[in-house]
């Protein structure tokens, strides 16, 4: 995860010098494209929780049927999303309330980038596979390869050295097909070495009515909550892009900051989650409890750290991207509210994985969509356009928004009512 938010963060950088613009558009098309990785993540996610609970429970005879069952409904989703991308891209900006000039920028991005989401769907069902089975280093290896072949196409594409042609935004969508391409076959290698499954022996006799049913059960909730999440993120892009370019430009450079404040937040999430998935499995209901609540305590400790360091450490941090005077006066104040957002953020991504991993998955999803779509969407119009806050009044929503489900999660998990949601028996 750190590797691709420090990737991710230097492409920023290499845009930055690029365009400004060109940040805002690829920013903003970023949002979109993120969307389809929770849509394949209906599959991707079910199949991990599904693994983490057949290992604990020492049923490895049905993991080859979930893995088949998975890679298909993987690739028929990822081959749906790369079509809506390669036919509307321009519907796509434009219903984002984007000026024409940065849809006009990001138009070649985004149809070209999602041409190949059919490819990253197949690898992110690969990687949940191995890091279910606890082959996290070799899981590690796919994105590596991803991103480091991305980073320099992406220079290639945007200083064209030794005399190629500069091929600008539309050359960073490129990169992305042919180093998510390259990333793809490595895969198929690492899950025959690490988990013995062959993709030259794939067979359809092992696809599972059954067990795609059980995959969707589990997957449509737990992908279906981070899926709201970030189509929310969408309709905030929309009201930001109507305060001008400025505003635009800065939450480009702020979300990519902020991600490595909940870094490890989100990998200590990643871990619990399978972890906790192996402990319902062996129905160690004690130790699966004690281990939610403890990487809650880690995590707040980590990120609240981080958070407060980056405030105070802003200005020159956000030199690394820009010195317009604009951008950076709106970071400093974004930041500051950031440190209490990050707060609940933590509690949400932990709860929230440690219920979905029990079988309970209803319940994030049913809380995500009230307090996002009834309370924060509305507080973030209002807070930035009527009462003129802007960024910070967008801020301000998100950090109401996860303090309230960041109580909800943790009323859920002291009660003790997933003990009883689990599906592998």
């Amino acid at each position: 995860m750190f590797l691709r938010v420090f990737i991710g963060n230097i492409n920023v950088w290499m845009i930055s010098q690029h365009s400004e613009p060109a940040v805002a558009a690829v920013g903003a098309a970023n949002q979109l494209l993120n969307l389809s990785v929770f849509i394949y993540g209906f599959i991707t996610v079910g199949v991990q929780i599904i693994i983490a609970q057949l290992i604990g429970a020492k049923k490895e005879d049905q993991i080859k049927e979930v893995i088949t069952t998975g890679l298909i409904g993987s690739f028929l989703i990822g081959l749906i999303l790369s079509s809506i991308f390669v036919l509307f891209p321009e519907q796509l900006l434009y219903f984002m309330n984007l000026p024409d000039n940065i849809v006009e920028i990001g138009i070649p991005y985004i149809r070209i980038f999602g041409a190949s989401l059919f490819v990253t769907s197949i690898s992110a069902a690969i990687i949940a596979s191995l890091r279910s089975h606890g082959k996290t280093k070799a899981a590690l290896i796919i994105p590596t390869i991803s991103l480091i072949f991305a980073l320099i196409g992406n220079y290639i594409a945007l200083y064209g050295p030794f005399g190629l042609p500069h091929l600008g935004v539309a050359g960073l969508g490129i990169s992305a097909v042919v180093s998510n391409t390259v990333a793809l076959f490595i895969a198929f290698i690492i899950l025959k070495r690490e988990v013995g499954f062959n993709i030259l022996k794939l067979s359809f006799k092992d696809f599972s009515k059954e067990k795609l049913k059980l995959i969707l059960t589990l997957g449509l909730p737990s992908s279906g909550e981070n899926l709201s999440y970030t189509a929310s993120q969408v309709v905030v892009t929309m009201i930001v892009a109507s305060l001008g370019q400025n505003m635009l430009i800065a939450k480009s450079y702020v979300t990519a900051i902020t991600q490595f404040i909940y870094l490890i937040a989100a990998s200590l999430s990643q871990g619990n989650q399978i972890m906790i998935g192996r402990n319902i499995g062996a129905k160690e209901y004690d130790r699966a409890y004690l281990r939610g609540k403890n990487t809650v305590i880690l995590g707040l400790l980590c990120t609240s750290s981080i958070s407060i360091v980056t405030w105070l450490c802003i200005e020159p941090i956000m030199h690394i991207f820009t010195y317009n005077p604009e951008v950076i006066a709106i970071a400093k104040i974004v930041f500051l509210v950031d440190i209490f957002l990050e707060a609940g953020r933590t509690i949400n991504m932990t709860m929230v994985g440690s219920l979905n991993a029990t079988g309970d998955v209803k319940f994030p999803l049913i809380c995500s969509l009230i307090v996002l779509w009834i309370i924060s969407l509305p507080f973030s119009y209002v807070l930035a356009i009527p009462l003129n806050l802007g960024l910070v009044g967008v801020w301000l929503a998100y950090t109401i928004d996860e303090g309230l489900r960041a109580i909800l999660m943790i009323k859920r998990w002291k009660s003790g009512v997933w003990k009883s949601k689990g599906h592998i028996t």
